[in-house]
């Protein structure tokens, strides 16, 4: 019988999880393993074990990263909860009714990858207010126990390389308005959603919170100014990030309310104003991505399945391209990882049955989002080995176009 969200799951030995308390993917990760009864111990990076063995195995410093009591590594969170979801007979992270696991993939891209710009707008752009507490922070995930004096020392190296990393993200003082507009709109529709209903997709947690509890705890609800925010603005978001973060249900609100997810004909309007902002606020990036990328992939001929996607010494993304998101124009860099966060979307609704799929597209056109559905590559992007190559050549509808 498979296990439920929020049932201990027995195992021989705990896992091991190499994260630390302020990264964004290890908060997703945090509160997956503990919702799902995981018996994990967590290690900071700064442990010996993970320079001499764990970062040598992928190729770089990287968190969250879960080695497992058979000594397998697992680096993804995405890819982690794979795992998890398959060896444990499906805890049901990851709904069965068709558009609800179309919805789960979308929402959790979305926290994933469609909330990083103010995830990392809130904790960069604040030096004054939010500095000391993130000198303090990446200090002690250097040295643990380090006097404020030691992270004042060590901690500006390590936050250096992390606000460089803005204007790849279009992140700038020209989109800052833009930006801070489009959180407290994401986050008074999830506080009217969280006023009603107890995750993001009905009654148990789904992929889809786990994917908003990156960006929405260990930054935006964490983080000086953020946390300010949202305790002004979003006071049952604050009490979500709280139900998420503890291994029991933590749902006295809704003590009547059924613990499990929306039906499929079911979808509540405060949902629909959540994908309605996605659309609107990050729907825009990925036409331009795919556009981009596709656009590479006919520039290169010579590219082979299997090879990385980006050659080793290239840098970190493909290039940059334009986007254009309501009034505000930006340059990003070409983050290809979206691409395999949509192609799972693409799957979930490939492999539904086909008397569903025209319900399914129909629900997306409604809020905005069909366009997810098509923006297909002629060639997929796969994850090996801890890093995305190129997949086999594939026949597309159409080739997508930066409209």
């Amino acid at each position: 019988m498979p296990a439920m969200l929020g049932m201990a799951v027995a195992m021989a030995d705990p896992i091991i999880v190499y994260s630390a308390p302020h990264s964004l993917f290890s908060g997703k990760l945090r509160s997956y393993l503990r919702k799902t009864g995981q018996a994990f111990v967590e290690r900071l990076p700064s442990h010996p074990d993970f320079g001499a063995r764990i970062a040598p195995k992928i190729g770089r410093v990287v968190i969250p990263v879960v080695e497992t009591p058979g000594g397998d590594i697992l680096q993804d969170t995405t890819e982690i909860i794979d795992w998890f979801e398959a060896r444990d007979g499906k805890i049901g992270a990851v709904p069965t009714t068709p558009l609800m696991r179309v919805l789960s993939h979308i929402l959790e891209m979305w926290g994933d990858e469609g909330l990083l710009r103010p995830a990392m707008y809130y904790r960069w752009k604040f030096d004054a207010i939010n500095q000391p507490f993130l000198t303090l922070a990446f200090g002690r995930m250097i040295l643990p126990q380090g006097a404020p004096a030691e992270c004042a020392s060590i901690a500006p190296a390590v936050m250096g390389r992390m606000q460089a990393y803005l204007p790849a993200l279009g992140i700038s003082d020209a989109t800052a308005a833009a930006i801070e507009a489009d959180w407290r709109a994401v986050l008074a529709a999830l506080d009217a959603h969280f006023l009603r209903h107890p995750h993001v997709l009905g009654g148990r947690p789904s992929i889809a919170d786990f994917g908003l509890m990156g960006p929405a705890y260990a930054h935006l609800g964490r983080d000086p100014v953020p946390l300010a925010l949202m305790k002004a603005e979003g006071e049952r978001v604050c009490r979500w990030i709280e139900r998420m973060n503890v291994a029991d249900a933590d749902m006295p609100e809704f003590d009547s309310y059924p613990r499990d997810f929306f039906a499929d004909d079911a979808l509540p309007d405060t949902l629909s104003a959540i994908l309605k902002l996605v659309a609107a606020q990050y729907l825009p990036e990925l036409r331009a991505l795919t556009a981009f990328i596709a656009n590479h992939l006919a520039r290169h001929p010579e590219i082979t399945e299997g090879a990385p996607v980006i050659a080793p010494g290239a840098g970190r993304s493909l290039g940059s391209f334009q986007v254009q998101a309501g009034e505000t124009a930006f340059s990003m860099s070409a983050r290809h990882y979206q691409i395999w966060m949509l192609q799972r979307v693409q799957d979930a609704f490939d492999a539904a049955p086909v008397a569903d799929q025209p319900r399914i597209r129909d629900a997306l056109a409604a809020v905005g989002l069909a366009d997810l559905l098509t923006l297909r590559l002629p060639r997929r992007i796969e994850r090996r080995h801890y890093t995305e190559v190129w997949g086999a050549e594939r026949a597309i509808a159409a080739t997508p176009t930066n409209a």
